[in-house]
């Protein structure tokens, strides 16, 4: 049995099919540009086709692999993603005006489109599993230093404002419906013999501990890496910030959509190997 995707194709800030899609109008266009969504999802879409064509990602060989290609490029089309992902934003955010609003001031903010700004390039830079293994090596430094140290200190912050938001659990909640919904795509093949839905619910609930210690040790060496170069002043009013009830509104809503978004991803990118698998096998 094959792992899921990688988690970090639907974290923080990560719905196709393999078919047309034609998204009715939206209108969070507002929110699209001010938090800077279409940059994010190409990287997102970056980070989505490295993680299933991954050596070893898949158990598909030769011609069967080469036609997933095509699938998962796709799946992972960032226009397509973020029409979608807007959709469904919009559907969340027309029940809370007021924190639309409130987020696109902070958008609009000197402090809000620098953070953005930082955030971006930090998860642009995190494709490269070079930067990836520094960044993590960076943690495991501010993880052992003295409590008064710099780096320490800096942590602390970076784990305040996790925490405002729930990052931890509301990835771990996010990262194990996508994997469920990529084994249902497996099943709905017929690519999992022998298995049941709720023998998969099991498996994926099996993975949650490992899941949560990735997600933690990521989103740490992240926004360590990210928020590098704000004062600390900033980071304390920018954590002051997520912990407002409309931020935390708004943090909601976008990781429905992500969620309504992403598992369905997931259940396609399944399905589009359980269909390889079924024809390599014929």
């Amino acid at each position: 049995m094959r792992p899921a995707p990688d988690f970090r194709t639907f974290l923080l800030l990560c719905v196709l099919t393999c078919g047309a899609i034609l998204p009715r109008p939206v209108q969070a266009d507002d929110i699209i540009r001010a938090f800077l969504l279409p940059e994010l999802f190409e990287i997102m879409a970056s980070e989505g086709r490295a993680s299933v064509l991954a050596d070893g990602a898949t158990p598909l060989q030769g011609n069967a692999l080469a036609r997933f290609r095509n699938d998962a490029e796709a799946i992972y089309d960032p226009e397509r993603m973020l029409a979608e992902f807007a959709t469904v934003l919009e559907d969340e955010l027309a029940r809370m005006p007021d924190a639309r609003a409130d987020a696109l001031a902070f958008a609009a903010s000197s402090l809000g489109q620098r953070i953005l700004r930082l955030e971006l390039a930090a998860r642009d830079a995190l494709l490269d599993d070079d930067v990836d293994r520094f960044a993590r090596m960076a943690l495991d430094d501010a993880r052992s230093s003295p409590p008064q140290a710099p780096d320490a200190r800096r942590l602390e912050l970076v784990r305040a404002r996790i925490e405002a938001n729930d990052l931890v659990e509301l990835n771990v909640s996010l990262g194990l419906n996508t994997s469920f919904a990529y084994y249902r795509g497996m099943l709905a093949e017929n690519a999992v013999q022998g298995m049941t839905s709720d023998m998969l619910l099991q498996l994926v609930w099996a993975q949650e501990p490992e899941l949560r210690v990735e997600i933690e040790d990521w989103s740490e060496s992240y926004f360590l890496m990210a928020y590098q170069p704000l004062s600390t002043p900033e980071m304390q009013d920018f954590v002051a910030y997520v912990s407002t009830p409309l931020a935390q509104d708004f943090n909601r809503a976008l990781f429905r959509a992500f969620d309504t978004v992403f598992s369905e991803i997931s259940f396609q990118v399944g399905r589009a190997i359980g269909r390889r698998l079924n024809i390599e096998e014929l």
